[in-house]
């Protein structure tokens, strides 16, 4: 099987109004996002300009959030029956303004957002718009246009190397979790 393969795209993860409910969600911390590397935390324009939010169990919008990753899960576990899942991590809504983007990258979480659970398997992603130009997100040399409500999940390693294109105009809004 190519490695192509096991990057899905699904659609109709999240409805509209499930996305808006999201996107204006109030009560949420917003922080620039870090580039992390084993030494630690880097702020690092050149390698990430975007917003970050952690969204815990405690957040009203965390269960909204659990259930589209929950159909991503779903879906592709019917794809890949011996596919499974034992934990997710907590979810970053990632918000990126115009210029904001996200470089190519291997996700590593265990050491980088102070999680204590293991190496992931799997990156999914959530995407919350589409009005917005740029942005594209390019994963294992795949470029997807991801429309709202819909979900990414491909595996954690170097053979998915992955990053979101600038962004031109407007807002984007993702979220993403490690599965493991």
């Amino acid at each position: 099987m190519d490695v192509g393969e096991y990057i899905r795209y699904y659609r109709k993860v999240l409805t509209p109004p499930q996305c808006r409910y999201i996107i204006c969600a109030e009560n949420l911390e917003w922080i620039n996002s870090t580039y992390s590397n084993h030494s630690g935390k880097i702020d690092d324009e050149e390698r990430v300009r975007m917003d970050e939010c952690w969204i815990g169990k405690e957040h009203i919008i965390y269960n909204s959030i659990k259930n589209g990753f929950e159909e991503v899960i779903k879906r592709y576990s019917e794809d890949f029956p011996l596919f499974s899942v034992q934990h997710t991590t907590d979810f970053r809504i990632n918000r990126y303004p115009e210029g904001g983007f996200m470089s190519s990258h291997v996700d590593n979480i265990h050491h980088s957002h102070g999680q204590q659970y293991g190496y992931p398997q799997v990156s999914a992603l959530l995407y919350l718009n589409d009005d917005y130009e740029g942005g594209e997100f390019k994963v294992a040399d795949k470029i997807i246009y991801p429309e709202a409500g819909s979900g990414i999940i491909f595996p954690s390693n170097f053979m998915f190397p992955h990053e979101a294109k600038e962004v031109i105009k407007g807002t984007r809004w993702s979220i993403v979790t490690w599965l493991m």
